[in-house]
């Protein structure tokens, strides 16, 4: 292919460190893959050249070119994940055994089990084992330890026991997790200067990809793998660095220069992938942060269409509008593969999803999305249905029977099925027990009268369900909000269905398209995160307002900056069309639209 200016003075780059700055659309992979090639066509040996990058979709497609590019010697060179590539360090030097790395299901399951017999808070959390998760791979990948770390998941006692206790598994099984490849490699590399030589012998040339993710500890044996000759060839965007939770941070990028003084850089500055609509718009957006490279990306492919951005009364109206463009779309002959709606997290989703499951729009999920008709409070609101509907089933009523407290014992519901009778029979000489009884009773009369929008309100406020989770949150020392949002989305799922065998139709109809398998068939569902690597012809952002995008938990200028660069990515990954939307109110309250967008749209 032919290269511009800068790509090619990076890619006829021989020897030292070098830094290219590589906007979204930018051809940084073919830099990456035509360098590698050039290098062994000049005589360079295959096996001295190692491509280090973060997915193995990356890693494999960039194996491919190399193939396109130099046939059967790319065979010699070393092409992986920072994972892949230091395990096979590992294994090579430390004699390690087959299938001792802890899968990403059995670490959840493990961890799942941990916090639940470590913390009572954990059992109606079902997302704390993930966060768990992370903030374990955040001390791990940057080499803090839990002494000196506050866990915002939960109590730091409990965060510390959950801790050693998910090490000393690890140590007494001979397991590994992902995070302690790196942190073993490192180990390996500092106690045996021997076999750092042997390593720094075999790779003269590293090649590294997607720098801007890179963790302090990658980093450092990155470093320590490219001495004495420091031929170090780093490739990232730091407007586009969004993994503060694993230890990733852009000032590694920008500090670049002052750990190599004699680097050069060179910066992409042609994007072949966005109009010149899109990449205006998304660098108004990107200049308000400070901590950055200051760069000037131009489209090799000139105006589009108008990036377009609206308000709507409504998530509900929001995602009506949404489905209905992307029908428009298709109609116009654009495949539905061919169009992504972007969220901040999957919470938001749900409207989009369903309004395309009434629509017959094919889709498909990025990332693994949690079903929010599966969250315990969901489980609450249909045990109380169900009841109200004439269920006497044990499990329903200590599902909900003390949310919120009437001081029911787990005694009185011994058998499978529990008529009211048998409960004022078990507390007949308690009569202000009785009374509590004869109001759970009254309740359930009244929710069955009621279609399912009006049963979530009366248990809302009636029944004091509302009120319950709020303390329930405090207790726990959780968001109350947090919950209550859930509580809120769960009833506006409730308002289309008029009664509850269509509601429950509809959480199955939901949970069937989530279970399919991620074919990348049909119109891409994704957070901005997942959605990072991937780009479309036409891209809807929803609910750019204020407390989503930035997330309201984002406090900090540093926590900010990451929050516009999320956004970043986003409006990149659209080839000509990008619409962002957001609404008026969600969930009764009023919403602002995101400061992000202030003085871009007019």
């Amino acid at each position: 292919m032919q290269y511009n200016e800068a790509q090619e003075k990076a890619v006829a780059h021989q020897d030292g460190p070098m830094q290219v700055l590589a906007g979204p659309g930018t051809g940084k992979t073919a830099v990456i893959t035509a360098r590698t090639c050039r290098l062994v066509k000049s005589g360079t040996s295959p096996g001295s050249v190692l491509v280090v990058t973060f997915t193995r979709a990356a890693a494999a497609e960039m194996r491919g070119r190399i193939r396109q590019g130099l046939g059967p010697q790319a065979a010699g060179i070393t092409v992986g994940t920072f994972h892949g590539v230091f395990y096979g360090i590992l294994r090579a030097e430390c004699n390690l055994p087959a299938n001792n790395i802890l899968s990403g299901r059995e670490r959840h399951a493990l961890l799942a089990e941990l916090v639940t017999h470590a913390w009572k808070g954990a059992v109606t959390e079902a997302e704390l084992p993930e966060q768990v998760g992370r903030e374990i791979s955040f001390l791990k990948g940057s080499g803090i330890t839990p002494r000196h770390y506050y866990s915002p998941a939960m109590p730091e006692e409990v965060f510390r026991a959950v801790w050693e206790q998910y090490e000393s598994y690890l140590a007494e099984n001979g397991r590994m997790d992902f995070d302690d490849i790196i942190r073993n490699c490192r180990a390996l590399f500092l106690r045996r200067p021997d076999v750092l030589r042997r390593w720094q012998e075999k790779f003269r040339y590293i090649l590294v990809d997607e720098f801007q993710d890179i963790s302090p500890m990658q980093y450092e044996i990155v470093r320590m793998l490219a001495l004495p000759e420091n031929n170090l060839f780093i490739v990232g965007d730091d407007d586009q660095s969004i993994y503060r939770f694993r230890g990733a941070n852009p000032e590694m990028m920008l500090g670049f220069r002052k750990q190599y003084p004699g680097s050069e850089q060179v910066a992409l500055k042609i994007n072949y992938r966005c109009s010149s609509e899109i990449l205006e718009k998304s660098g108004q957006l990107i200049s308000a942060n400070r901590h950055r490279f200051a760069k000037q990306l131009r489209s090799a492919r000139g105006p589009v269409k108008p990036v377009g951005f609206r308000v709507f009364q409504s998530p509900a109206e929001e995602a009506a509008w949404i489905v209905r463009e992307i029908r428009q779309l298709v109609k116009e002959g654009i495949p539905p593969e061919e169009t992504a709606v972007l969220f901040r997290t999957n919470a938001g989703c749900r409207p989009v999803i369903e309004q395309l499951i009434t629509e017959q729009v094919p889709f498909y999920a990025v990332d693994q999305i949690p079903c929010i008709f599966d969250h315990w409070i969901a489980k609450d609101l249909l045990a109380y249905m169900e009841l109200a509907a004439g269920s006497r089933r044990r499990s329903d009523f200590l599902q909900v029977c003390n949310r919120p407290n009437r001081y029911l014992s787990r005694r009185a519901f011994q058998d499978a099925v529990v008529p009211f009778e048998v409960l004022y029979d078990y507390y007949e000489d308690k009569d202000w027990m009785g009374d509590r009884i004869f109001r759970l009773e009254q309740d359930l009369r009244a929710i069955a009268a009621l279609p399912p929008y009006g049963a979530v309100q009366y248990i809302q406020t009636a029944v004091g369900y509302g009120e319950w989770l709020k303390a329930h949150a405090e207790e726990r020392g959780l968001q109350p909000q947090e919950l209550l949002d859930v509580l809120e989305e769960l009833k506006e799922s409730a308002r289309r269905a008029r009664d509850l065998s269509a509601w429950k139709l509809q959480m199955e109809q939901m949970r069937e398209r989530l279970r399919r398998e991620q074919t990348g068939s049909g119109v891409a569902i994704a957070t901005l995160h997942a959605a990072k690597g991937r780009e479309f012809q036409s891209v809807f952002i929803a609910d750019v307002n204020e407390g989503i995008i930035p997330w309201h938990k984002a406090l900090l200028d540093a926590d900010l900056e990451e929050e516009r660069r999320m956004l970043y990515v986003g409006m990149t990954r659209a080839r000509d069309l990008l619409q962002l939307c957001a609404v008026r109110k969600r969930y009764g309250k009023t919403m602002e639209v995101s400061h992000f967008l202030a003085g871009m749209f007019v």
